[in-house]
């Protein structure tokens, strides 16, 4: 299944090669959990500790699930974290506060 999403998460991995694993200033693990019509049909784990994007269903320190074009507004900076979360278009589980570290990761694909 291709959703509009994937092209953010192709984006993620590719920034992923950029990044030096000794020099990072995020280390968290996060979950993707792209819905669609509120079915969960995509999951993807983002472990910046290990520098590596995989699509699973793995443990996360935040888990963030939104609808596939929710995700790609974020993904495009089309939309902001801060206003996904005050509309209600994104559930955080977990760590909350960890969603605002990944801000400025998630800026950077547009780059």
């Amino acid at each position: 299944m291709t959703l509009k999403s994937d092209a953010v998460f192709e984006r993620i991995a590719k920034r992923l090669q950029s990044i030096d694993p000794n020099n990072r200033q995020v280390q968290q693990i996060y979950k993707f959990r792209i819905q669609q019509n509120g079915t969960v049909v995509k999951s993807w784990v983002l472990d910046l500790k290990a520098v590596k994007l995989t699509e699973s269903d793995g443990p996360a320190e935040a888990t963030l699930t939104m609808e596939d074009d929710i995700m790609f507004a974020l993904g495009t900076g089309a939309m902001p974290a801060k206003e996904a979360l005050a509309q209600d278009k994104l559930d955080v589980e977990g760590q909350v506060e960890l969603i605002f570290l990944l801000e400025p990761f998630i800026a950077s694909l547009k780059n």
